[in-house]
């Protein structure tokens, strides 16, 4: 069985798998038009994530993390996993 990698940007790009997975298999907190708009911005949020740090557009991740906090974070287990991203986000 290969080793799982273990590099923050790894495991940061699981958490963030996860609060998809969450979003999507919950049918009664979130309703389905807020589903749809956190899934694209968790989209958008992993792929700007993966720049380099230095091409990074802070605000407009600081931006994202801020819509799904309001929009998603009510939702115990998608509060945890979008407050423990700030260990992998130090801007955030």
């Amino acid at each position: 069985m290969p080793e799982k990698d273990r590099s923050d940007f790894a495991v940061m790009n699981r958490m963030i798998d996860h609060i998809r997975l969450l979003i999507a298999v919950d049918d009664e907190a979130i309703p389905v038009k807020k589903k749809l708009e956190a899934q694209a911005i968790l989209k958008d949020f992993q792929a700007m994530l993966a720049e380099a740090p230095e091409n990074q557009e802070r605000g407009r991740i600081k931006g994202y993390y801020e819509i799904l906090c309001r929009d998603v974070g009510d939702e115990a287990d998608v509060a945890a996993l979008l407050s423990s991203l700030k260990n992998y986000i130090p801007y955030l």
